[in-house]
């Protein structure tokens, strides 16, 4: 079991910011970074390792931000999912699925926090480092599913 304090809320934000829409999950783990609240950490990564497993079992909720890839003609929405580990999901190399992540911190620390994956819609993985617009509205979008979980997270704990 863990010893250490754990953090109330962790934010995984990961994707390639080379890849224009790529990096959406990405600039959104910066923008909560730059929230500074205590108790929420916040990681902007490239890819998800297996070594998160550990920063993952110390956090209560943790929150997965990632792009998606959308066709042009559907209807580009936000996604917001809860989470639950599998071992079906396998380590790729040094890339790691969510719910493969859980699994590990569960199998090597004894803890599973509450877990959500938010998908921002993503057109364009061509190189650059702009974002299309619905991926900026999308970006915009999943700041505010992040502070209402925060929110009614926090009202759920004083009750």
């Amino acid at each position: 079991m863990l010893t250490k304090t754990k953090t109330t809320y962790l934010v995984i934000g990961y994707g390639n910011t080379l890849r224009h829409d790529d990096g959406a999950g990405y600039k959104v783990a910066e923008a909560v970074a730059d929230w500074g609240i205590e108790g929420v950490r916040s990681l902007p990564l490239h890819q998800l390792t297996p070594d998160l497993a550990e920063a993952i079992a110390h956090a209560k909720i943790v929150i997965f931000v990632d792009a998606v890839a959308e066709t042009p003609e559907a209807q580009p929405t936000i996604k917001v999912e809860r989470l639950e580990p599998s071992s079906r999901e396998t380590f790729t190399g040094h890339c790691a699925d969510p719910r493969s992540l859980l699994a590990f911190a569960k199998i090597l620390y004894g803890t599973l926090p509450i877990a959500y994956r938010i998908l921002i819609p993503a057109f364009d993985f061509s190189f650059g480092e702009m974002f299309s617009p619905i991926t900026e509205a999308g970006i915009s979008i999943a700041l505010s599913k992040i502070k209402e979980l925060i929110r009614f997270s926090e009202i759920e704990r004083r009750e």
